[in-house]
């Protein structure tokens, strides 16, 4: 392997690499470029003659490096003008932001912007930028403001031009009129005889049709356009042989032969072979043989030549990264990349945010990768090195060849290309599945399906670019899984039956043979026994007959003496046999008594015990039949839940026929709560709310608050005991609010607007206790140093307010004391918490580490406070401001609050994560969010809790089951402040809508939603007049299950 090679060390010899890599040559570097002389005349004739010329060529034909080191040092040369010689040029790049790009870029060209703050440096972009979009000729009004000279003339250079089509977003109408509305700029000017503004722009060649959109544009590059040539063999040769003797250095014969064939005649090869050279100097320098030995062949190998070189370049910046900053890698370049056909891949520009929240980490962690990337010298991705990073920037590879060469990318693009496959395979399942055209995925499709989840871990922003249901999808997935496992277990209840079953059978079977073992053994014995009897007799019998021939003869020796003495003694043996026989029968059944006696003992034994063997199967047959009518019945009631959540998702798109979006809604909602489904559930929440939303007169509780123009309501309070709800906004206005009986209504305007008068814009307010103050705080833009805030005595209307200074920078968080005698506020940007006795303002608190949001408890007894740097301060206002600091995991904090006993503390970060806190302890995390937390607010009751965040959501969480998925509410816009309704039914959200684009607009600057789910459902069946007929009924749940009135006071639909 070859050692690694670092184009931002210095070499041996000292000198500088003078290969540019992927990156375009810069203006300071026109010494270096060589191979386009002579053909900036032609291009500089038609800016003179028409002050408008695009340089147009294929990708890395070296449009930029013509421009910037063949014009433009031309210019800056005195290149004469009907008004000067002296020239001034802003460059600029349109990448996701044109407008913005172009107010820096006209910035960065006067001095007094570089010297000043971060803070001030904002601030004249946002005037700049507001002045561009104030008209078609803001770019000539910017210009005329900022000209230092009247004899000079302005080029606007527009490099990588079709950054403008390649960026926008179709989908997004903020987007498209951006994109308009720069055109329109450059035209303008261009056309604008009075302003010697000349506009130049390079783009590459595929993308001229796309300028067809634009009549004035097209006729400017018909009139006035340069197509850059290829460049010959001899122009290669120079500009690989130029910069090496610039360099002071030589290059082999056969080196030069080498790169040249290597490059062919594809102009889409010139930045890799720039990035190769670059290579192959660097290795030279570091690793030559002597001092004088020439760029050679070797050392062109060493670096792995045109094919490889890119690779492993790419690869050394990948092996600096550690373990999750690589997992970031492989999620950052599969964002920006994509599979097209077999072996056809093209790029994606990304946004910087997106791509944090398909990987489910913060901003700066995929910066920090970014940034390896694009180092000096490597410019692997784009925005180039030294252009600012933020959350809308867009993320890009700087040539389409890194897909080609680098093995590790090609096989991300594959690897992702498989997952998008089978999440697109997942999705049409899922939307056949809804509609009931197709059944849940078993294995091995299903197996398949999970372990892509598991592998991949797709998220919700991931999933949306390539296919809008991710939410059906994966709920269709989760469903086929446990339909999968419950179907499992009941085969695996059946086969423990069918064992059971045959071991009772083996029982009884096996006791019947040993009973017959028994019987067998006891016949054998018994014939046993009669044979030894019968033995016995025959011995007997054959004794007798000898004993009586021996009577005969003694009988014929003493017949006569004897003859009386021997009938006697034969009438006595005679009684004693007689005797003798009826003692062996008695024996005899006496035996036999006591054999039947022990059979019926046996007998009845074996009875008992299979009695209960019986009554032990009858029980188990039992239990088996409520398991399985009890699985039954829970995959039917997934079944119905499952339908549930597909129809108020399908209803969702029925917004076109509100009628029928209300009934396939609310037949969700009851499919939901029949079958003890989550109350809250988000679908079912969201199904209810558009249908409601959606009907032609809008019911009061999602009906929005519209009075604030000019920029967001960024303060909401209430009080329960209090029927109003007090707004401020950007614009300076304080409005109160009454809920006439059908409609939240302006009731009285308490401040005016102020955008053009003092400039005050409010960002906190709060009551007092009793409802009859308001104080309000916010940012005095004509002098910040010097800010206050404003006391209202609202039983006084029209009085003007109590103004009370001391404050400095923003004054926000405020909060008044139980007792209503004052109020604390967040201060100096964070660095300080002051307390108000509503006379002056005292700082108490003065914090080393910035504080994003404060909160005081509702018993007045403590205010926490969240940090920049990760740490939650708590201090104990009874005891002299005592502090306690709780370490949080390593992250930025950004809201705060106590529950509204007081007991835990909630705390929220950039990344969007919500941590809940008992006494330091960690009881709770909520995840969710993709963003930072603006806000947290419980409802006044305490079993809801509301966040917001930047990542355009509300989640409204319930606190007394915080295992289960939050509600989520709004998802388009930005949510600056929240707080729920007097009654709780509502929660009202402060919106800066990102589809505004005019000044001025009146925008839905308050936007409400219901927290009561029930509410929604009581209310839906009032707006219409029917049931689902049969045919719906089919469509929308399915044949197989029974039809059913979704609204029980209207007659049934079922023909």
């Amino acid at each position: 392997m070859s050692p690694t090679v670092d184009e931002k060390q210095g070499v041996k010899t000292g000198a500088a690499n003078p290969f540019p890599g992927l990156r375009p040559f810069n203006i300071d570097e026109s010494h270096l470029f060589f191979g386009r002389e002579g053909q900036s005349d032609e291009v500089l004739l038609k800016l003179s003659k028409n002050r408008f010329v695009g340089v147009i060529g294929p990708s890395g034909s070296g449009k930029s490096s013509f421009v910037y080191c063949g014009v433009l040092p031309i210019l800056y040369g005195g290149f004469l003008t009907d008004v000067s010689p002296n020239w001034e040029v802003v460059v600029t790049r349109p990448g996701a932001g044109p407008i913005d790009n172009l107010a820096e870029a006209l910035l960065k060209s006067s001095d007094d912007y570089a010297d000043a703050d971060i803070e001030d440096q904002k601030i004249k972009r946002t005037i700049v930028s507001t002045l561009l979009r104030s008209s078609s000729l803001g770019l000539v009004e910017a210009v005329q403001q900022s000209r230092r000279s009247k004899d000079t003339n302005y080029l606007i250079l527009v490099d990588q031009f079709e950054e403008l089509f390649r960026f926008k977003d179709s989908t997004d109408p903020g987007s498209v009129d951006e994109t308009l509305a720069f055109v329109n700029l450059l035209m303008e000017a261009v056309n604008y005889e009075d302003s010697p503004i000349y506009i130049g722009i390079t783009m590459r060649s595929d993308f001229i049709g796309d300028c067809a959109q634009f009549p004035e544009l097209t006729r400017k590059l018909n009139d006035s356009h340069y197509l850059i040539p290829q460049m010959t063999r001899d122009q290669k040769r120079r500009a690989v042989e130029g910069p090496v003797a610039v360099g002071g250095a030589n290059i082999s014969p056969r080196l030069v032969q080498q790169l040249l064939n290597d490059l062919g005649d594809n102009p889409d090869q010139l930045p890799i072979l720039q990035h190769a050279l670059m290579r192959t100097w660097s290795y030279w320098a570091n690793y030559k043989d002597y001092d004088n030995e020439p760029v050679d062949l070797k050392h062109y190998e060493a670096i792995g030549t045109m094919s490889e070189a890119l690779s492993q370049h790419a690869n050394e910046a990948y092996e600096e990264l550690d373990e999750e900053q690589k997992r970031i890698c492989e999620i950052l370049f599969k964002a920006i990349t994509e599979k097209r056909g077999e072996n056809f891949g093209i790029r994606r520009p990304t946004r910087l945010n997106e791509i944090a929240a398909i990987a489910d980490v913060s901003e700066n962690d995929v910066a920090e990768v970014i940034e390896k990337f694009r180092e000096p010298g490597r410019s692997l991705l784009t925005p180039a090195h030294g252009m600012e990073l933020g959350p809308k920037s867009m993320i890009d590879i700087s040539h389409e060849s890194l897909m080609r060469i680098w093995v590790r990318l090609k096989n991300w693009v594959d690897d992702e290309a498989e997952a998008v496959q089978m999440y697109l395979r997942l999705a049409e399942a899922a939307a056949m599945y809804q509609v009931g055209k197709a059944g849940l995925w078993r294995p091995p499709d299903l197996q398949l399906a999970l372990n892509w989840q598991a592998k991949h871990k797709p998220t919700l922003v991931w999933g949306q670019r390539y296919h809008p249901a991710f939410e059906r999808t994966m709920v269709f997935l989760e469903y086929s899984r446990k339909e999968f496992e419950t179907e499992q277990r009941i085969k695996e209840l059946e086969q423990k039956r069918k064992l059971q079953r045959a071991r009772v059978t083996a029982i009884v079977f096996g006791s019947l043979m040993v009973v017959a073992l028994m019987f067998l053994v006891y016949a054998i014995y018994q014939q046993t026994e009669a044979k030894k009897q019968e033995a016995l007799a025959i011995e007997n019998a054959e004794k007798a007959t000898a004993a009586q021939i021996e009577a005969e003869k003694q009988k014929e020796l003493a017949i006569e003496q004897r003859n009386e003495a021997e009938r006697a003694r034969a009438a006595a043996v005679a009684a004693q046999a007689a005797e003798a026989e009826q003692r062996a029968a008695a024996e005899q059944r006496r035996l036999e008594a006591e054999a039947a006696e022990a059979r019926a003992k046996v007998q009845e034994q074996l009875a008992v015990k299979n009695a209960k063997l019986a009554q032990d199967n009858e029980q188990q047959a039992r239990l088996a039949e409520a398991d399985a009518r009890a699985a039954e019945a829970e995959s039917k009631r997934q079944q119905y839940l499952a339908i549930a959540k597909a129809m108020a998702i399908k209803s969702i798109e029925l917004n076109n026929n509100p009628e029928q979006e209300s009934i396939i809604a609310q037949q969700a909602y009851n499919f939901n709560t029949a079958n003890k489904g989550y109350e809250y559930d988000n679908d079912i929440y969201r199904g209810l709310y558009y249908a409601l939303k959606n009907q032609p007169e809008p019911h009061p509780l999602t009906k929005s608050l519209e009075a604030h123009t000019k920029g967001a309501a960024r303060a909401l309070v209430t009080k329960p005991n209090i029927k109003y709800i007090y707004s401020g906004g950007s614009d300076g206005k304080i409005i109160q609010w009454d809920y006439s009986g059908s409609n939240w209504v302006v009731n009285k305007e308490i401040a005016p607007d102020r955008t053009s008068t003092s400039g005050y814009q409010v960002y906190s307010m709060d009551l007092s206790p009793d409802g009859k103050k308001l104080v309000a705080g916010g940012l005095y833009f004509a002098d910040a140093n010097n800010n206050y805030v404003e006391l209202y005595d609202l039983g006084n209307p029209g009085a003007a307010p109590k103004i009370i200074k001391g404050f400095k920078q923003a004054a926000e968080n405020i909060t008044f004391t139980p007792d209503g005698k004052g109020f604390y506020a967040r201060d100096n940007a964070g660095y300080s918490i002051k307390y108000s006795d509503m006379q002056t303002a005292q700082e108490v608190i003065a914090s080393k580490e910035k504080l994003t949001a404060i909160s005081m408890n509702k018993q007045g007894t403590k205010i926490a406070g969240a940090g920049d740097n990760g740490n939650v301060y708590v201090w104990d206002l009874k005891n002299n401001y005592e502090m306690v600091t709780y370490k949080m995991p390593d992250t930025r904090l950004t809201a705060v609050s106590f529950s509204p006993d007081g007991s835990q503390l909630v705390v929220g970060n950039e990344r969007g994560r919500v941590w809940i806190y008992n006494n330091g302890i960690l009881i709770r995390e909520l995840t969710g969010h993709t963003s930072a937390i603006e806000e947290i607010k419980y409802n006044h009751a305490g079993n809801f809790m509301a966040t917001a965040s930047k990542d355009y959501s509300i989640r409204l969480w319930n606190t007394k089951r915080l295992t289960e998925a939050p509600t989520l509410l709004s998802e388009h816009d930005w949510v600056w402040s929240v707080v729920f309704s007097p009654d709780d039914e509502q929660l009202m959200a402060g919106i800066h809508s990102v589809q505004e684009t005019v000044v001025g607009k009146v925008d839905q600057t308050i936007h409400a939603y219901p927290t009561k789910i029930n509410t929604m459902a009581d209310l839906l069946c009032g707006y219409t007049e029917r049931n689902m007929n049969k045919e719906e009924w089919d469509y929308y749940v399915g044949e197989d299950l029974p039809y059913e009135k979704t609204c029980p006071n209207l007659p049934a639909n079922d023909n």
